[in-house]
Parts: structure tokens; sequence; C-alpha cells
């Protein structure tokens, strides 16, 4: 996904977010601020989950890629990486909300070194 896409998708969902914080707020007219802040911070944190999982998603270790290496070289010892298949991985935010990822899971077929990026 491209950054005008993610940029798009998430102003979108802030959109819908802001509404609902706004429909919520009239139908508890009397909320106390500790409430509110409840409220917006449970939608907040939703955008916030979408904005990491994409913005993951979206970089060039999603498909065990380092922007200082060539593809898929061993940090190790340097050789091609064997691409494994696609796993998912499901992660929680420091906010609590889960995210899930799907990477390419790669072996070095010379050293046994693998991980899952990001790593």
């Amino acid at each position: 996904m491209d950054a005008k896409t993610m940029s798009e998708r998430w102003q979108e969902r802030s959109r819908e977010i802001s509404t609902q914080v706004a429909q919520w707020r009239v139908e508890h007219p009397t909320a106390t601020l500790a409430e509110i802040e409840q409220a917006v911070d449970e939608q907040v944190s939703s955008l916030r989950a979408q904005m990491i999982e994409e913005a993951a998603q979206a970089s060039l270790a999603a498909e065990g890629r380092m922007p200082s290496q060539e593809p898929s070289t061993c940090p190790e010892c340097g050789n091609r990486m064997q691409a494994r298949g696609r796993q998912k991985r499901r992660l929680q935010t420091q906010g609590g909300r889960e995210i899930v990822l799907t990477r390419r899971y790669l072996n070095c077929p010379h050293c046994g070194y693998s991980f899952f990026p990001p790593r």
C-alpha cells in the first residue's frame, strides 16, 4: 500500500471515529470527564492499531528486506535467505489492541539462521 492510500484510509477512519465519539457524547450527556476520556481513548486506540498494522505491512521488512541490505540477505553470513512461506503473527500494541502481520518466514540454508520479520 502506498503512502497516499494509507493516508486516505486513515483520514476516512478518523472521520468515522469523530462521528462515533460525537454520537456517543449525544447519547451520554451527563458523562464525566473520565468517561469521556475513556470513550475517546477507546476509539482512538483502534485507529492507532490500524495505522501501526498497515504501516508495518507496507514496510520493506514485511517482505524480509532491510533497507541496508539486498533483499533476503542473511544478516549472519550474507548468503541468500530462502522463503519458507507466509505466516500470520498476532501482536499487541502498547495500547492493548491486537494487530495481525503477515510476513514471509525466512531461513538461511547455509548457516541455519531464520527469522520472521520485522525482528
